[in-house]
C-alpha cells in the first residue's frame, strides 16, 4: 500500500500548459491546501453577505416583465396612483336581499376605519348579492398587511351571521393569497430538497461521507449565487421566481458535478490503491469536462439576454450566478472537502470501488453492447420514440399567466370568478391608457369616445364605463368590457385586435393612446416570446457547437451533440403539450389549469436544458475518448465510455429529476409546468439518448471523428 504523505507527488500525464490544465493544477492545488481553501471558501460567503446586506437589492414589480404596448400602459398606470388599484371588493350572499343588506352595512360601517373612505355597495343585476367597493389607503406594507382589516371584519361578519356567504376579492388579497402560498410552498420545497436529494446520495454511495460532501458543495454553490445576487439586481432586478431557480438549479449542479469527480476518483483508486493520488488525478481529469459543460451551459444562456423581456434577463442571469459558483466550487471546494479528512474520509468515500465486470454485465453494460452491434435499428428505434413525443409541439400554443390560469384553491380567485359573473363590471375588458398632458377634460372625452364607438361593435358588452383619473391626474384610462368568457378566449384577442386597429386610431387624433388589460399582456408576451425563439434558439445552438468542437476538435461530435440535445428539449416541449395543453394527467401534478403553455418557459427551457444536457454528453463523450486513446476499438471504446459513465450519469440524472419534479409543489402554473419539463428532458435525455441514441451515432460515425480529438487530447 503506499503511503500518503503531507503533500504528495502529482503526476498528471494530461498536462499539456492548456488553460483547461491550469484550472485543473488550481484544483490539485486545492486539493494540498484543504485549510487555506476552506477558510478563503468562509470568507468570501461573509464578504458576499456583507455585499447582500448592505447594498440590498432591486425587485421587478409585475409591470416589469410585461412587453409592447400593454407592458408600456402597465408602467404608465402603475407609475400613477389610481384608486382602482387599491380597491378591494367584498362579496356578500344573505338568506335574502334585506339580509344581504344588512350584512353588507354592517361591515361597512366595522371598516370605516381601514377603508380610506365610506365603502360604496352594489347590487347585483338578479339575485340577492351584494358588492361592497373597499378603497385602501397607499400605504407602504405587504399585500397581507394590507388586508388584514377586511380579513378581520370579513370573520367577524362571518361569526355574526353562520348562515351567509362572505368573502373578498381584490388586485391586493389576491396578491396576498399568491404571495403568502408560494411563499409556504417554497418553505416546503426547501425542506424537502435536501433530504430528497441526501437520500438519493446515500442510495448511490451506501455511505455518510459519500452523501455529506457532494451535498455540502451543493449547497455552497446555493449560499455563494444567492448571495451575489443581491448585489447584481442592482445592474438586473430580481424576478420573484430567481431564487427558486438558484436553490434548485445550484443543488443540481452543485450535486452533479461531485459526482462526476467521485466516479473517477473510485476508479483511480481501484487501479492505485492510494486515495491521495486516486483523488488527484481524477480532479486533473474530471475538471475538464466540468468546466467545458460549465462553460457550455453558462455562454449559452447568455443568449437569454437577447430577448425583450425583463423575466428571462433576471432568471438567465440567476443560471449564470449558479454556473459560476459550481465551477469554482469544483476546482477550490470540492477537493479541499474530499481532502480534509485524509486517509478516513477519503478512502470511506471511494472504498466502494466500481465492479468492471458486474457493469459490463449490468443493465447499461448489455443495453450498450447491444446497440453497438446492431446501431442502425437502436437509432431508429430512439429516434421513432423522440419524434413521437416531440409531435405535439406542432400544436403548441402560448400564453401569458393571469387570474384565468391561477389555481382555484384560492378563495379570493373564486370570488372573483363570482363577481363577474354577477356584476358585469368586473368581467373580461381591455384598459384604454392615455397621459392627459395637463388636459384631463380632452384625455376624457377621447376615452368616452373610443368606449362609445366600441360598445356598438360586435364583441364588446356594449356598456360605457366612467373615465378614471389618477390622483396626480396626469394619466387617464377606461375599461372597455368584452362579452368573452374568458381572458385568453379568441373573443377577448378579436376585440383587442379591433380595438388596436381599428377604433382607438380613428380618434386618437395625435394622442399616444395605449390598449393593455390582462388578454393584451397575454397577446403581446406571446408575440414577444415566438419572436425571441426565432433569435434565442439558434445563436443557443451555434454557441453550444462551437465550445463543443473546441474541446473535441470534431464537427461531427459537436454536431450530434447539439442535434440530440435539442431533440431532447422538442421531445420535453411535445410532453408539456400533453400534459397540460390538451390536460392528460395534468391533477397528477396538481394542476387545475389546463390550457396553453406558459409563454416564458420555451426560451427558459431551451437556455437550461441546452446546459445540463450538455453535462452528461461532454462527461459521455470525454470517456469515450479515453478508451480511444487507450487503443480500444469502436465498439469496445463506445460501449466502454457509456459503461463507465452510467452510475454518475444515473445518479446526477436522478437528482435532478426528483429536484425539478419539487417545482409542481408550487402554485403557479408556470413553475410547475417548468418542473415537469425539466425533470422529463433530465429524464429523456439520461435514458434513450444517452443509453441508446449517443452510442449508436457514435458507433456509426466510426473512429474518423475522433482523430483530431485525441491529437488535441495527448493520444497519439
Amino acid at each position: 500500500m503506499v503511503t500518503t504523505s503531507e503533500r504528495p507527488p502529482i503526476e498528471d500525464a494530461t498536462a499539456d500548459g492548456s488553460i483547461l490544465e491550469r484550472f485543473a493544477a488550481v484544483a490539485r492545488w486545492s486539493y494540498r491546501h484543504r485549510l487555506a481553501v476552506l477558510a478563503g471558501w468562509l470568507v468570501a460567503l461573509v464578504l458576499s453577505a456583507g455585499a447582500y446586506v448592505g447594498l440590498g437589492m432591486s425587485e421587478l414589480s409585475p409591470a416589469d416583465g410585461f412587453v409592447g404596448e400593454s407592458g408600456a400602459a402597465e408602467q404608465l398606470e402603475t407609475g400613477s396612483d389610481f384608486l382602482s388599484s387599491r380597491t378591494e371588493t367584498i362579496l356578500v350572499q344573505g338568506s335574502s336581499a334585506e339580509d344581504s343588506d344588512r350584512i353588507a352595512d354592517e361591515l361597512s360601517a366595522a371598516l370605516m376605519g381601514t377603508a380610506q373612505e365610506p365603502p360604496e355597495k352594489l347590487t347585483a343585476a338578479t339575485g340577492d348579492q351584494r358588492v361592497l367597493q373597499v378603497l385602501l389607503p397607499d400605504e407602504q406594507a405587504s399585500p397581507s398587511e394590507r388586508v388584514q382589516g377586511i380579513d378581520s371584519a370579513i370573520e367577524s361578519a362571518r361569526e355574526a351571521n353562520p348562515g351567509a356567504a362572505i368573502s373578498a376579492t381584490g388586485p391586493i388579497s389576491v396578491q396576498a393569497d399568491v404571495t403568502t402560498s408560494y411563499g409556504e410552498r417554497l418553505v416546503l420545497l426547501e425542506m424537502l430538497s435536501l433530504p430528497v436529494t441526501a437520500v438519493v446520495l446515500f442510495l448511490v454511495f451506501a455511505g455518510l461521507i459519500a452523501t455529506l460532501i457532494p451535498l455540502v458543495t451543493g449547497l455552497a454553490v446555493v449560499a455563494l449565487a444567492i448571495l451575489w445576487s443581491g448585489p447584481t439586481s442592482l445592474l438586473v432586478p430580481m424576478e420573484s421566481n430567481q431564487m427558486s431557480v438558484i436553490l434548485l438549479m445550484g443543488l443540481a449542479l452543485g450535486v452533479d458535478y461531485s459526482l462526476f469527480f467521485v466516479r473517477r476518483a473510485r476508479e483511480e483508486f481501484a487501479r492505485s490503491g492510494d486515495a491521495d493520488a486516486a483523488a488527484t488525478i481524477a480532479v486533473s481529469m474530471t475538471v475538464r469536462s466540468v468546466l467545458v459543460a460549465g462553460l457550455v451551459t453558462g455562454v449559452s444562456v447568455i443568449a437569454a439576454f437577447l430577448t425583450e423581456s425583463p423575466i428571462f434577463h433576471s432568471l438567465t442571469l440567476g443560471i449564470i450566478l449558479v454556473v459560476i459558483a459550481a465551477m469554482l466550487a469544483s476546482i477550490t471546494l470540492l477537493p479541499a472537502l474530499l481532502a480534509l479528512g485524509r486517509r478516513r474520509v477519503v478512502r470511506q468515500l471511494f472504498g466502494k470501488t466500481p465492479d468492471d465486470a458486474a457493469e459490463e454485465t449490468g443493465f447499461w453494460g448489455r443495453l450498450s453492447g447491444n446497440v453497438v452491434r446492431r446501431p442502425m435499428p437502436a437509432l431508429l428505434a430512439g429516434l421513432a420514440v423522440m419524434v413521437l413525443l416531440a409531435a405535439p409541439v406542432a400544436t403548441m400554443k402560448l400564453q401569458f399567466p393571469g387570474t384565468d390560469s391561477m389555481p382555484r384553491t384560492f378563495e379570493t380567485l373564486r370570488t372573483l370568478d363570482d363577481v363577474s359573473e354577477q356584476f358585469p363590471l368586473y368581467g373580461v375588458s381591455h384598459t384604454v391608457v392615455t397621459e392627459t398632458g395637463g388636459d384631463v377634460a380632452g384625455a376624457s372625452a377621447v376615452l368616452t369616445d373610443i368606449a362609445e364607438a366600441a360598445a356598438g361593435l360586435p364583441g364588446f358588452d356594449g356598456q360605457v364605463r366612467d373615465v378614471q383619473i389618477s390622483t396626480d391626474r396626469s394619466v387617464a384610462r377606461i375599461e372597455i368590457g368584452t362579452d368573452s368568457d374568458g381572458i385568453d378566449a379568441q373573443a377577448a384577442k378579436d376585440s383587442l385586435n379591433e380595438l388596436r386597429s381599428n377604433v382607438v386610431p380613428e380618434f386618437a387624433g395625435g394622442r399616444d393612446i395605449l390598449v393593455g388589460g390582462e388578454t393584451a399582456v397575454s397577446v403581446d408576451v406571446s408575440q414577444s416570446t415566438s419572436r425571441d425563439l426565432l433569435i434565442v434558439i439558434p445563436i443557443v445552438l451555434l454557441v453550444a457547437f462551437a465550445l463543443i468542437y473546441l474541446a473535441f476538435r470534431s464537427v461531427g461530435l459537436a454536431a450530434l451533440s447539439v442535434g440530440l440535445n435539442l431533440l431532447s428539449v422538442l421531445a420535453s416541449y411535445g410532453i408539456l403539450v400533453l400534459l397540460f395543453q390538451y390536460g392528460w394527467g395534468a391533477t397528477v401534478f396538481g394542476s387545475e389549469y389546463v390550457g396553453p403553455v406558459v409563454t416564458l418557459l420555451p426560451v427558459m427551457m431551451l437556455v437550461i436544458l441546452i446546459g445540463l444536457s450538455m453535462d452528461y454528453h461532454v462527461f459521455i463523450l470525454t470517456r469515450v475518448r479515453e478508451a480511444f486513446g487507450r487503443g480500444l476499438g469502436v465498439e469496445d471504446a463506445v460501449r466502454q465510455g457509456v459503461v463507465r459513465s452510467a452510475p454518475p450519469v444515473t445518479a446526477a440524472a436522478a437528482v435532478m429529476v426528483v429536484i425539478f419534479a419539487m417545482f409542481t409543489l408550487l402554485p403557479t402554473p408556470e413553475m410547475k409546468q417548468l418542473g415537469v419539463g425539466l425533470a422529463a428532458a433530465i429524464a429523456l435525455d439520461a435514458t434513450v439518448v444517452r443509453g441508446v441514441l449517443v452510442p449508436a451515432a457514435l458507433r456509426l460515425l466510426g473512429a474518423s471523428v475522433w482523430k483530431r480529438s485525441l491529437e488535441g487530447a495527448g493520444h497519439h
